[in-house]
Order: structure tokens, then C-alpha cells, then sequence
């Protein structure tokens, strides 16, 4: 489903025109749907990786930088340069504060290879021990995905869920509509749509069938004498 039928089916489906319904009021429905489904679900189209570097005598590390928006680390490697990789363990940022009181530094007694993270503001993360050099850091995060628009005519949403986005918009357009009845079925249809979303996201694409076994839906056994 691209843009243009997204806003179509919206309008067929609560049967009001273009002149109630604008694209510019239906925009607002789909980034709030959009913003629904990311936070409620962690799909592997919103999953990236990075090379960057910790940087000697500053423990803070930017990550504003990634297009399409950072929005959470999932994990940071430490690639040494021996060719050895570390993950850091994540922390509170007062456990940093209290493990390296000095947070840039040239300090000896501060500096060391980092061994822990912590998340320090929107934009940036902190580690500890402040770095004593330069190294190389794989960060492991999550980004916010395309946005569906004009000049953006499909998503991985409107390509492999196009009933959540669709669901979810004709339930914000009810509710602008004032229609309870008719947005309390779409919730609730939106809903369902979602699970089964999170399902595959979250629990059949992270399963491994010689590891974890064919999954398989459990059916009623019958005892041929009569009991079950």
C-alpha cells in the first residue's frame, strides 16, 4: 500500500471527502500511528549499526549524528586494536559518576579502557573509565524508521503491515470525526493487527527452528475410548 492509497482507503472506509479529511489532517493521523507502532514494538527495520570512537580523555560520546534519528542504544562494542572485541556493560549514570569522578580528564588515576555505558542526555552516552586513547566503538541501536508521505510513497510499515497503518489512521480519523462507536472498532482492530505485527517481529523472526524447535500450534488430542 503506498501513500496515495493509504489516504484513499481512509476516505472510502469513513466515507468522508477530501474537503474534511485533508491530506495535511491525515498526515497528523499517520505519524501518530507510526509513533505508536515504534514504541510498542522493537521490528528489525528500526535496528542499525554504527562505527564510531571514543575519543582520549572524554568519556562522552555523540550519537546525534545517525540519519534517521537515534532514538536508543541496544549495546556498544569495543574493538581493540589487536583485533579483540568487548562489550561494555550498561550501567546507571551514577554508577559512572561515582566510578570516574573526573569525566574528561587527563588524569591517569581516571583513564583506562571504557568497560561501562550509560545513557547522559537525548544525544549523547557516557563512559567509564574515561578512554586513556582513542578507540574504535561499534554502537548497536535504533533509529526512527521512514515516515510515509508524498514524496516518501511506501515504508517497511505500508509494504509488509499495511492493516496496522490502515487500521490505526481510519481509528484517529473517527476519533477527529467524533464517531466513538466506529473508532472503538478500529482500535480495536488496529490492535489485533499490531500483535500479530509483534508476533512476527518479535517472536518468529528471533526464533531459530534447531535451537528453539518448528513452532506449532497445540491441537486437542482425543482418547478413542471416549474421554479427551
Amino acid at each position: 500500500m503506498n501513500y496515495s492509497d493509504l489516504l484513499t482507503n481512509v476516505r472510502n472506509y469513513t466515507e468522508v471527502t477530501s474537503d474534511v479529511l485533508t491530506d495535511s489532517v491525515l498526515n497528523v493521523f499517520i505519524e501518530n500511528i507510526e509513533n505508536k507502532v515504534d514504541r510498542a514494538i522493537d521490528g528489525d527495520y528500526q535496528r542499525r549499526y554504527a562505527t564510531s570512537a571514543f575519543v582520549a580523555d572524554n568519556s562522552f560520546l555523540d550519537v546525534s549524528g545517525p540519519e534517521g534519528g537515534f532514538r536508543f542504544a541496544r549495546g556498544l562494542q569495543l574493538h581493540k586494536s589487536d583485533g579483540t572485541i568487548v562489550w561494555l556493560q550498561q550501567v546507571d549514570t551514577t554508577f559512572i559518576d561515582e566510578y570516574s569522578v573526573e569525566r574528561s580528564t587527563s588524569d591517569t588515576n581516571f583513564k583506562g579502557e571504557p568497560r561501562y555505558w550509560a545513557n547522559w542526555d537525548a544525544n549523547t552516552l557516557i563512559v567509564a573509565p574515561t578512554p586513556d586513547q582513542n578507540y574504535t566503538v561499534e554502537l548497536w541501536y535504533n533509529e526512527t524508521p521512514e515516515r510515509i508521505s508524498s514524496t516518501n510513497t511506501t515504508t517497511y510499515l505500508s509494504t509488509n503491515a499495511p492493516e496496522v497503518l490502515l487500521y490505526g489512521t481510519i481509528s484517529e480519523a473517527y476519533s477527529y470525526l467524533k464517531n466513538i462507536q466506529d473508532m472503538q472498532l478500529y482500535e480495536a482492530k488496529f490492535t489485533a493487527a499490531l500483535k500479530l505485527f509483534a508476533d512476527e517481529q518479535m517472536g518468529r523472526k528471533r526464533r531459530d527452528e534447531y535451537v528453539d524447535g518448528v513452532l506449532r500450534i497445540p491441537l486437542t488430542s482425543f482418547d478413542p475410548k471416549g474421554g479427551t
